[in-house]
Formats: C-alpha cells, structure tokens, sequence
C-alpha cells in the first residue's frame, strides 16, 4: 500500500513532530509516548503504510537514544519492512548500532555497511567514530581514502584520523 489519507498522515506528522520535540530535549520517554500514540492511528496491518516506517524509525531512534537496544533493534527491523524503507540509510545505520551494542558485531557490520553503501561517509558523520570503524576493514583501500560526494576532504580526514595518531 501507499499513504494514509491526508488528514491521518497529517496527524501522525504532527505527533511525531511533538515527539521529537521531546526527544531533542532528551526527554526520550515522552518522546516514545508520542511515538506509539502516531503508531495507534495507523490502519492495520500498519507496517502497510509508508507512514509506519517513519513512526517505527522515531521509536527506533529513542529507543537507541534511551539505551534500549533490544527494543530499539525491533522497531527498526520492522520499520525496514515497511513499504519505501529498505533503501533508509538512517534506518540501516541505527539497526547496526543498536546490533552493535547488543554485541551482534556480524549482524552489526552488515546493517552499518548498508547504511554506507546507501549514503557513503556522510551518514557517519555525527556519529561515534566506532560505527564506521566497525566496517572500514570491509571497504577496500581505495574506497577508504576516497571521500564521498557532498563531504569535503578535510571532513573525511577527520572522520577516518584514529585518534592518538
């Protein structure tokens, strides 16, 4: 299936908005509440619904905010079955996380490598370098010294620098 209807979809935006008001706050519990309330508007079967993946991905990311991975990971997972979500490198990047965290280092590196494939060295950015140096013995040498579209050679430097050297 597609979207809701404009009102719903509507809605669900708004409540989201409102959680990530919270979540910007680092009230991530209140934030989840909201989450889960856009969740509930949601027609079944809701993973049928564009708009699920993104209420799924928010929930995901406050789970993995709050420090609950396991949680976090099923969310996730489910928002990667939801119609236009497999090709989210957001969605890929925070499954590896939380898989990492979970100490599921293989099942991480394959979800972090995604999310790579999908938006290159930019989807690490503001993330803790470990994530990227988690796949980086995947990437062949070349790919690792060649900085992405959209990222300046400088910012690769300082995203790739091992700290210590």
């Amino acid at each position: 299936m597609s979207s809701t209807d404009p009102a719903l979809t509507r809605k669900i935006r708004q409540l989201c908005a409102a959680g990530y008001q919270h979540y910007d706050a680092g009230d991530y519990k209140a934030a989840l509440r909201l989450f889960y309330q856009a969740w509930l508007l949601l027609p079944k079967p809701q993973t049928d619904w564009v708009e699920a993946g993104w209420v799924l991905t928010a929930i995901g990311d406050g789970y993995f905010r709050s420090g609950q991975y396991q949680p976090g990971r099923e969310a996730l997972q489910s928002a990667l079955c939801c119609p236009q979500m497999a090709q989210a490198p957001f969605i890929h990047l925070r499954l590896g996380q939380c898989l990492w965290e979970l100490g599921l280092y293989d099942s991480a590196r394959t979800a972090l490598l995604r999310a790579y494939e999908i938006a290159r060295m930019d989807i690490f950015s503001a993330e803790d370098r470990k994530y990227y140096f988690a796949i980086a013995g995947l990437l062949s040498r070349q790919t690792l010294n060649e900085p992405s579209p959209g990222i300046s050679s400088e910012q690769h430097q300082k995203l790739f620098k091992i700290q210590g050297n």
